[in-house]
């Protein structure tokens, strides 16, 4: 069984999970509401903070485990572009961190689900963030070759341990003190179902680079 088919066993397998888990505790919530308006408390609302996190949680694994349940049409995307517009959501995080662009071929595009595409990068780019402690540095690159769309997203944060490399995209694997790790098993999800592949390099202290390859899009 090769990386793809395992990670589509495993989303399969927590997306069941997620269900059975999800159905009771909306239960839960309900009767939860039906308390809170017979017999309020401050406790009861920690409660219901609680319960909608770890629902939140529910929902996000089973859109990534089975992201072609929302429906969303496929279209041409200029990721060059995305990128910018993702990095704009960055801006109170960029003061300590210097931003490298090496954009090329912007012209080129790949064909797919834009949303997904936008949680992806911005998932993929979030991390890069939060990897890095204090100072640091972040480059991303984007450039075509042989029918192919690449991005890379490196930064110099505190790396990761080579035998943890291979556990990246799997769901609720993450080497953050907090965290689920689902939003790194969203970008794997969102590339591997549009045909491209995803590579990683780390060392620790040094940094962690994101290689991202996926086919550009042709109109002939």
């Amino acid at each position: 069984m090769n990386d793809r088919e395992k990670l589509a066993s495993l989303g399969q397998i927590s997306a069941g999970n997620a269900h059975e888990v999800k159905n009771p505790l909306t239960s839960v919530k309900g009767f939860l509401q039906l308390l809170k308006e017979s017999n309020p408390h401050p406790y009861l609302d920690t409660i219901e903070s609680e319960l909608k996190k770890a629902l939140d949680t529910l929902e996000n694994l089973l859109h990534v485990s089975k992201p072609d349940l929302h429906e969303e049409p496929t279209v041409p995307i200029y990721l060059s572009n995305e990128l910018y517009s993702i990095l704009d959501l960055f801006q109170e995080k960029r003061y300590n961190v210097e931003l490298e662009m090496d954009i090329r071929d912007s012209k080129k595009r790949i064909w797919g689900k834009r949303n997904l595409f936008l949680k992806a990068l911005f998932n993929l780019i979030k991390n890069a963030f939060e990897a890095i402690q204090e100072k640091g540095k972040i480059r991303i690159e984007h450039f075509y070759h042989n029918g192919f769309i690449y991005i890379k997203v490196c930064d110099t944060g505190i790396g990761i341990p080579q035998d943890k490399l291979k556990l990246l995209g799997t769901p609720f694997f993450t080497s953050k003190s907090e965290g689920t790790g689902l939003g790194l098993t969203q970008v794997y999800t969102t590339i591997h179902e549009h045909g491209g592949n995803i590579s990683v390099q780390s060392t620790i202290g040094k940094g962690t680079s994101f290689h991202l390859q996926l086919p550009a899009y042709s109109e002939t």
